[in-house]
């Protein structure tokens, strides 16, 4: 849906009967401390009022079935997700492996604006955690800027013994602000936990970053989870129908954004099983997927896992053939298969490789492991011929085989 048509549906909403232009909503307390339009929106959305020292939040709870299929994604599918994880051996980001699926908090925020700073607050918390055969989404609304000690105590008196986050973007966004709006209220709430955190963004941008426009979670739920979000509230709109909330209480303002939260939450949950069922079984994966897989397990050190995923036929013939290859003689010579390695460079050498790089890796193999220092040699000298033939070649590298080049030659008696 259009901002345009966005905005005309919320339109009938942001004035009162009999308003005139200039004249400003009136507090309507109940007495209480809460406007009476807040009220009757909590009693709207089912939410409770929970108060605390003075102050109010509303508080929504919601139970979805597991059994669910959330746009077509079986959101059960996160048990056996972590049961796989305790059988991969080796570090990764995303691994579960000593966890159970009630262990992790789902997490997601809405804010009044994109930008770090004091001047900004968050008014809605979202999380979801896994309870049998349901995920428990709990919602933490803010009424008000006077009414951050309740938003906070209650949020943080809920998760303190849960210690994993998985969050879209909360390494960066969600929780440096929650952070921040902690410090004016730090000594009347609890203080924050200190959270492991997988965050799908990162994850997102390994495998996705050169096939998307962006890595956006809306455009990843279009182009990698085939998902399509009807009737939903744009997330840049959240800003201005919560102020217009604050103005003139009107629950069919903000309850579109509360169905936002959660479905950022479900869709994490979707989210989070399927990235994990791509690293841990890579024949799940397209080709780009699995090579982009291969070298995250070759930059996180889990040698034996990149070599799994770069061995595949279809990768080592497709566009990503060269990187591929390349990355494979590199790994193979991370545990000591010489010949295998070698044979990787050579092969790229066969198939007419322009890159340096390759003949020195070779060359190196050849003198330090095989000593065939003719061959050595020969190599160098191709590696050379590279370099001059690149319209700027580098001269650091233009020294240093130089340098081999008399080394091996010295070596070799040649």
């Amino acid at each position: 849906m259009s901002l345009k048509k966005q905005l005309a549906r919320y339109k009938q909403h942001l004035k009162r009967p009999g308003e005139d232009k200039g004249s400003r909503p009136q507090p309507d307390a109940t007495g209480n401390g809460l406007p009476k339009g807040i009220m009757e929106a909590a009693d709207q959305l089912a939410a409770d009022i929970k108060w605390y020292d003075g102050q109010a939040i509303l508080f929504k709870e919601t139970m979805v079935d597991l059994n669910e299929v959330y746009n077509g994604k079986p959101l059960h599918t996160i048990y056996p997700t972590i049961n796989e994880w305790q059988k991969v051996s080796g570090d990764h980001p995303l691994s579960a492996k000593g966890l159970s699926a009630k262990d992790l908090l789902f997490f997601d925020t809405e804010t009044t604006g994109l930008a770090a700073g004091a001047g900004h607050m968050i008014f809605l918390l979202g999380t979801g955690t896994i309870l049998d055969h349901h995920l428990r989404i709990r919602q933490y609304f803010l009424p008000g800027p006077g009414h951050e000690a309740a938003f906070y105590h209650y949020f943080l008196d809920d998760v303190h013994q849960l210690e994993n986050l998985v969050t879209f973007n909360g390494k960066s966004f969600d929780w440096p602000r929650v952070k921040t709006r902690h410090q004016f209220v730090k000594h009347q709430v609890p203080h924050l936990p200190a959270f492991g955190h997988f965050d799908l963004l990162h994850a997102s941008r390994r495998l996705w970053k050169d096939q998307l426009s962006s890595v956006k979670l809306q455009t990843i739920e279009q182009s990698v989870l085939s998902m399509d979000r009807v009737g939903d509230v744009p997330g840049h709109m959240a800003p201005f129908l919560y102020f217009q909330f604050l103005k003139r209480p009107n629950v069919a303002l903000i309850e579109g954004i509360l169905q936002h939260n959660v479905d950022d939450i479900k869709t994490l949950v979707a989210l989070y099983s399927h990235l994990s069922n791509l690293v841990i079984d890579p024949a799940r994966a397209t080709t780009i997927e699995r090579y982009q897989i291969g070298r995250w397990h070759a930059y996180l050190g889990n040698v034996e896992a990149a070599i799994a995923c770069l061995q595949d036929n279809k990768l080592l013939q497709s566009h990503y053939e060269g990187d591929a290859q390349k990355l494979l003689a590199r790994m193979y010579k991370k545990i000591g298969d010489y010949h295998r390695s070698f044979d990787g460079y050579m092969q790229l050498i066969h198939n007419s490789c322009g890159n340096p790089e390759v003949y020195i890796e070779a060359a190196k193999l050849a003198e330090h492991q095989f000593n065939d220092y003719h061959l050595a040699l020969k190599l160098t000298r191709q590696a050379r011929d590279c370099c001059d033939s690149q319209d700027h070649p580098s001269q650091k590298i233009m020294a240093d085989l130089s340098r081999r080049f008399e080394r091996v030659r010295k070596k070799g008696g040649l």
